[in-house]
C-alpha cells in the first residue's frame, strides 16, 4: 500500500479490500485494484482472477468484465455502494 497515503485513505483500502468482488461477487478478501495510480478513493475490489488473471482479469483480457458488460466506473460503483450498506 501506498505509504504516503493518509490514515483515512489507508482505512478507506482496507475496507474495500475485506468485500466481495465488484465484478463477480466472489467472496472477499480481495485485491484493491486502483483506477488511477495512487488514488485511494478510486479503488475497486477485486478477486484475484478479475484483477489480474489472464483470461478474465482487467490486466488481461478481461473476458469476464465483458461478460458481465462492466468497466472500472461500473465496478467502482458496486465497490461504493457496498461500502454504504
Amino acid at each position: 500500500m501506498n505509504q504516503s497515503y493518509t490514515k483515512a485513505e489507508r482505512n478507506h483500502v482496507e475496507c474495500v479490500k475485506r468485500l466481495p468482488c465488484s465484478v463477480c461477487d466472489q467472496p472477499g478478501p480481495s485485491a484493491a485494484h486502483h483506477i488511477k495510480q495512487s488514488d485511494a478513493f478510486t479503488v475497486v475490489a477485486l478477486c484475484e482472477d478479475c484483477h489480474q488473471g489472464s483470461h478474465n482479469g482487467w490486466h488481461g483480457r478481461r473476458a469476464i468484465w465483458d461478460v458481465k458488460k462492466m468497466d472500472e466506473l461500473s465496478a467502482l460503483n458496486v465497490t461504493i455502494r457496498r461500502l454504504m450498506e
